[in-house]
């Protein structure tokens, strides 16, 4: 590797060791939370006022994240990240514990972490040639498993002994060797117009990411398609603790499949890394979403430990892979100006699509589809999922898997989507 190509490699490290210490102090908060409050409500409340920011604000973050320069608004996330959990955490260890400030506190720490994964996402084509872009987003997909599978076993070691606060300062000191060398590093910045276009009105500016979106079509279909794929995964695959439980009963077993499900997405993003460049990126999209989509039939379908844990790996397998495509796809058809409001506006899609889901989901599992299909009266579903517990839940990933199908042979019917590959300038 050369010297001029090791920049983001370090740039990356530090981010996942900052990534780590933030998971670890996530988990301590959530344990704490549902100590002091004994319902799951509030962490689901936690995690919906976390979105709110960018459902709302996500066009003024990408205005930020295009305007300033691209350093400064990773470190300004990270460090109004690491305020509000420090808040955070004082809230919670506060004599007067109230939710109200803790869900105020939650929302500004997703303000922040909008504006640095929209910053980081943007900073990627400049730091790397377009060959290596795919390479990049792999590895940046990779950090969020990689401390999936870390942090609640160092979360989990610290917190008995030490408590929040304990993790907090573990927190604290990642934050420091993350942010404080990315605050030395040589990163690259874009060339800036000193004019601003005319009518460049801030409104307007907002809402150059969807305009931008809506004159490339195929680069719209696809982002569309890339909404419904997280609608589908989002809520049906909350649901594999309780799955597991009543299909085989076992805490143990239960913890084993989580764990294969956690190394499926750990292996596809460190096979994508390894792999580096994908030539036909739409063509391992939507074999990776396919593949998902039928590892989501097997896995409601199956009962047996060994085919449930063959599904969950190879379902999970793709995922960050072919989000990983897709931001290359997106650095390469955007140009380097409009990045910011373009992930903004993804980020949106996404903070709309994925809570919209959770919502569906859980109704449907617990109430819904109990009441009106009977599958005494339905051999067919018999033949399908089963009896028993579980069964419901099965119901609901089939369905979900020839649903997401669906969506991605519809999205590969168009031809213009099929030429995304093509090397055209925006």
């Amino acid at each position: 590797m050369h010297r001029s190509n090791q920049l983001p490699y370090f740039f990356f490290s530090l981010q996942g060791v900052s990534m780590l210490g933030s998971r670890m102090t996530s988990i301590a908060v959530g344990i704490k939370l549902f100590h002091e409050t004994g319902q799951a409500t509030p962490l689901l409340l936690l995690s919906l006022f976390n979105e709110l920011p960018l459902l709302l604000f996500s066009n003024w973050i990408g205005i930020a994240a295009d305007r300033w320069k691209r350093k400064a608004a990773i470190i300004a996330g990270d460090t109004g990240q690491m305020m509000c959990t420090t808040l955070l955490v004082g809230c919670l260890v506060s004599d007067n514990f109230l939710l109200w400030p803790i869900y105020a506190i939650a929302a500004l720490q997703g303000l922040f972490m909008a504006l640095q994964s929209s910053a980081t996402s943007a900073l990627i084509p400049l730091m790397v040639r377009n060959k290596e872009l795919d390479r990049m987003n792999s590895l940046k997909e990779l950090l969020f498993p990689l401390a999936g599978v870390i942090a609640p076993s160092l979360a989990g070691m610290l917190y008995e002994p030490y408590g929040i606060a304990g993790i907090l300062v573990v927190d604290l000191i990642t934050f420091l060797i993350g942010t404080g060398v990315i605050a030395l590093l040589p990163l690259p910045e874009m060339q800036r117009e000193e004019s601003r276009p005319e009518g460049s009105r801030l409104w307007i500016e907002a809402i150059q990411g969807y305009r931008f979106l809506w004159k490339q079509k195929p680069l719209l279909y696809l982002f569309l398609y890339f909404g419904w794929w997280n609608f589908i995964l989002n809520g049906p695959l909350e649901l594999a603790i309780p799955y597991f439980l009543q299909r085989t009963g076992s805490t143990d077993i239960m913890s084993v499949l989580l764990g294969v499900m956690n190394a499926g997405a750990l292996a596809g993003a460190a096979a994508a890394v390894w792999w580096g460049h994908f030539r036909y990126k739409i063509r391992f999209i939507f074999s990776g979403s396919i593949l998902t989509s039928l590892m989501f039939v097997l896995l409601g379908a199956s009962s047996h430990t060994g085919m449930m844990g063959t599904a969950l790996f190879l379902l999970m397998l793709p995922l960050a892979m072919t989000g990983a495509l897709f931001h290359s796809i997106l650095q390469r058809k955007t140009p380097l100006a409009l990045q910011g409001r373009v992930f903004a506006a993804y980020g949106q899609l996404c903070a709309v699509m994925a809570p919209l889901s959770f919502l569906v989901t859980g109704p449907l599992a617990d109430r819904w589809l109990v009441a009106p299909l009977q599958i005494e009266k339905h051999p067919w579903l018999h033949s399908l999922i089963g009896y028993g517990s579980g069964s419901w839940i099965g119901f609901i990933f089939v369905v979900s898997g020839l649903l997401l199908l669906m969506g991605a042979l519809w999205t590969l019917s168009s031809r213009k989507v099929r030429q995304l590959d093509e090397e055209i300038k925006p």
